[in-house]
């Protein structure tokens, strides 16, 4: 119940439609977003490409990035290395 509570709290401040693809990839995979660390989705544990690392760092910090090979979200932190 108390996960319940805080995921709900979270929830309500995430766009509707962001979470709706956050709770359709963790229904597929069981985990819907996966941290972006160098350049490795550790969602699949795939390095991406350079073209793709490149398309990511072109992005804006608030846009959702999606790994290439397993297609769940990825979470850009400062050990993203971007």
């Amino acid at each position: 119940a108390e996960v319940r509570d805080r995921r709900a709290a979270v929830a309500s401040d995430i766009p509707a439609d962001l979470l709706a693809l956050y709770d359709k990839l963790r229904e597929q995979f069981g985990v819907g977003a996966a941290m972006l660390q160098g350049a490795r989705c550790l969602g699949c544990r795939t390095s991406l490409s350079i073209a793709e690392i490149n398309r990511i760092k072109a992005t804006s910090h608030d846009e959702v990035v999606r790994c290439e090979e397993c297609r769940r979200i990825l979470v850009r932190t400062p050990e993203s290395g971007l």
